[in-house]
């Protein structure tokens, strides 16, 4: 039988809540069934920074196209809406708002057992986050299943196990301003609809 000391259960806590906060920061992309609502931006300046990154170093799996490089640049106002929730209660909630420009300050890395996520991260005291946190506190009043606070955030690439924290050094903190262009609802039956959202000029 095996004991183990006080630091020995945290250690496997801590590690069992990582995976779980993984597959919510990955949206569930695996699996379909919980619904996300999110922002999409114009961001020609990612594809640079992809461009930047070593082939070599990229995650892909040829049974999911999910990984690699993001094709969509986007933030994620909430994942987990279960399947009963319609398209008229997500476009009550994020049509609501004025959207304002939104600074991605950072690049840093969220680890996995298999692969480095690199992502753009979004401080909640970054200039027009408000709106996210308004929009994801409104949107948790649905039926949902996300047990972890908000942290909005912008993936970049997949990348292979250990490389992520190498391609945050050789790109360097860089920050950009970006206002959202239209919301997205996609839903666990892999349909979506689009909503069209006001921003301040």
């Amino acid at each position: 039988m095996v004991i183990l000391n006080l630091r020995q259960k945290q250690n496997i806590y801590t590690t069992t809540m990582s995976f779980k906060m993984m597959d919510f920061i990955m949206e569930g992309n695996r699996k379909y069934e919980f619904g996300c609502a999110m922002l999409y931006f114009d961001f020609p300046q990612m594809f640079k920074i992809q461009d930047a990154i070593d082939p070599d170093d990229v995650y892909e799996d040829p049974d999911d196209d999910s990984f690699g490089f993001e094709t969509e640049p986007h933030i994620t106002l909430l994942f987990g809406l279960h399947k009963d929730v319609t398209d008229e209660q997500v476009e009550d909630i994020v049509t609501k708002f004025v959207y304002g420009p939104i600074t991605l300050s950072k690049l840093s890395t969220f680890d996995n057992p298999d692969y480095d996520v690199l992502k753009f991260d979004i401080p909640n005291t970054s200039s027009g986050a408000g709106f996210l946190y308004k929009a994801n506190k409104d949107l948790v009043k649905l039926p949902h299943t996300n047990e972890f606070d908000y942290h909005p955030h912008m993936t970049v690439a997949y990348l292979k196990k250990g490389t992520g924290k190498k391609w945050v050094k050789k790109l360097k903190s860089q920050e950009y301003t970006l206002t959202p262009k239209y919301a997205k609802f996609s839903k666990p039956n892999k349909e979506s609809k689009k909503f069209k959202i006001r921003v301040s000029k």
